[in-house]
Order: C-alpha cells, then sequence, then structure tokens
C-alpha cells in the first residue's frame, strides 16, 4: 500500500488579464510525508531575523519583507519535501468559462500532477471561496482526475487553521516572481526541491 503524503495548496497572481499584475498564474503544493516537518518554520524564521524585518501575524510573501521571505524559504528547502508547480500563461486564447470554474480546472491539473508522483495524498487547499457551490465545483474537479491506484482526500482551509499554507504561499510567490517578474533568486533556492513543473492548459 502506498504511503499517505499530505499536501498544502496555494495560488500566486489573478486569473484576469491585467498588464500590471503579471503575465501568469500560478499554483503550487508543497508536499510532505508528515506535516510536523513543517511546523514552525515562519516562527524559526522570524527568530533569526531577530527583529531585523517587519513581519505579520500571518505570512503572505507579497506583504512581507523579500529578505524575510528568502529566509523562510531556505527554511522550508531544509526539510524532507517535494514541490509540484503548475503555471497558466494568461496571454494564452482566454477561456470561455468563469474565473472560478478556471480556477478549480487549474486547480485540478496540478493535483493531477502531484498524484502521479504522490499516488496517495491529503490535500488541503488555500479557502479562496466560501461558496458552498463553488467548493463543490472545485471538488468534483478534484474528484473527476483520480486513476486506478491513487487516492485523493481533499479539504479546504484558511491559512489561520493550516499554517502551512503559508508555505505553499511562499512557493507560489517565489515561481510566480520567476515567470511575472524575471526574477529567479527566490525560485534558485527552493529549485533542488521541485519534483514536477509543467504548464497548465485551459
Amino acid at each position: 500500500m502506498s504511503k499517505m503524503y499530505y499536501g498544502f495548496l496555494d495560488e500566486s497572481g489573478i486569473l484576469e488579464k491585467k498588464a500590471k499584475e503579471g503575465r501568469h498564474f500560478v499554483v503550487s503544493v508543497v508536499v510532505v510525508g508528515n506535516p510536523a516537518e513543517l511546523k514552525d518554520i515562519v516562527k524559526l524564521s522570524k527568530r533569526r531575523v531577530r527583529g531585523k524585518f517587519k513581519t505579520h501575524a500571518i505570512f503572505h510573501a507579497y506583504k512581507e519583507n523579500e529578505g524575510f521571505v528568502k529566509v523562510v524559504l531556505d527554511e522550508l528547502a531544509k526539510r524532507n519535501i517535494g514541490i509540484i508547480v503548475g503555471v497558466w500563461d494568461k496571454r494564452k486564447k482566454k477561456p470561455r468559462v468563469s474565473k472560478d470554474v478556471l480556477y478549480g480546472k487549474l486547480v485540478a491539473q496540478t493535483a493531477k500532477l502531484t498524484l502521479k508522483v504522490y499516488p496517495k495524498l491529503n490535500l488541503v487547499l488555500h479557502k479562496r471561496y466560501n461558496d458552498t457551490e463553488i467548493i463543490n465545483q472545485i471538488n468534483n474537479e478534484l474528484g473527476n482526475i483520480v486513476k486506478s491506484g491513487q487516492a485523493l482526500f481533499v479539504d479546504h482551509k484558511p491559512e489561520t487553521v493550516r499554517r502551512e499554507l503559508e508555505l505553499a504561499d511562499a512557493v507560489a510567490w517565489a515561481v510566480f516572481q520567476k515567470y511575472s517578474r524575471r526574477r529567479e533568486e527566490f525560485y534558485k533556492i527552493i529549485k533542488g526541491k521541485i519534483k514536477k513543473e509543467s504548464r497548465l492548459a485551459t
């Protein structure tokens, strides 16, 4: 029987095609065999910087000082993790679906990539929506990707409940910088942990 892995999914960028908001939308999953492996990474990072940077109670990479984001990524890269990345280029042909449906499809594609590496997965998604209908639509998309020999368990939680999501946010932001800002210094910190990195289709 396959080992159970735990994945934490978040995204960076916006789905709308706006010039100032970057050309890509990034979905990332941080996968670990034991969630305790991710415990206290942000707290440890705060101790490392010793007040050098202003930090927030809840970590969001776009709000934090870039020096602090690098420390968080460095601590994450020391752990026994894997990273799966899906990247959608917004310059491609615009899909004829709502952005909520589009989000579900992009998440499902990234989860499908993840299952190829980790066939038994407990996946926690950053809770982007409160609408039950949208959540069910996303879950249906995810249910459709599971193949024989795979198992996928899905939950939607805010980062205040599952702090591991802060790390998926950091990774998604780092990858977003590479694709939309042509800045690779953040990406290079976690590059060695990336198991799959693929373009997403719509």
